[in-house]
């Protein structure tokens, strides 16, 4: 099985926990996973880069953003994912694709996967964490089909 790169930032901590379900679930299908900060990580030598960013005041963080737009990140798989409240008025679709559209609009590297996840706390967090070990298991499902495709060729 191939190695993940999970790269984020954070300023509440909720993305924080959310990293954490995401590497709990990538790693129980086998996959490695390698935590950093957007301005922390150096190497990139991954299979799977997978980057996420809350949003504060309507933008995805700066060192996100920044990180996104590094030059080494150039032919990597990428997945993007953003941390939100949940939906005011009916927005929250169209926000959420504002956010994403501009992650992917910034990265060098080939985006294979995009989504979203509630801030929510309370009665929500529980389902929450289910979604987020869920993505963890897609992101390395799709790490599992690039690995048996290179190995077929």
């Amino acid at each position: 099985m191939g190695r993940i790169l999970l790269v984020y930032d954070t300023k509440g901590g909720t993305t924080d926990e959310i990293i954490g379900w995401i590497k709990d679930g990538a790693e129980s299908q086998g996959a490695s996973v390698d935590i950093r900060m957007a301005h922390t990580a150096r190497s990139l030598d991954y299979d799977l880069i997978v980057v996420g960013t809350p949003i504060y005041n309507e933008r995805p963080m700066k060192s996100v953003r920044d990180f996104l737009r590094r030059d080494d990140l150039r032919n990597k798989r990428v997945a993007l994912f953003v941390v939100c409240f949940a939906g005011v008025f009916g927005m929250r679709n169209f926000m959420v694709r504002r956010y994403l559209e501009e992650l992917k609009r910034l990265c060098t590297g080939t985006v294979v996967k995009q989504t979203s996840f509630d801030s929510a706390s309370g009665p929500w967090r529980k389902l929450n964490r289910s979604v987020c070990a869920d993505f963890g298991k897609e992101i390395a499902s799709i790490m599992r089909q690039q690995h048996t495709a290179l190995e077929a060729a």
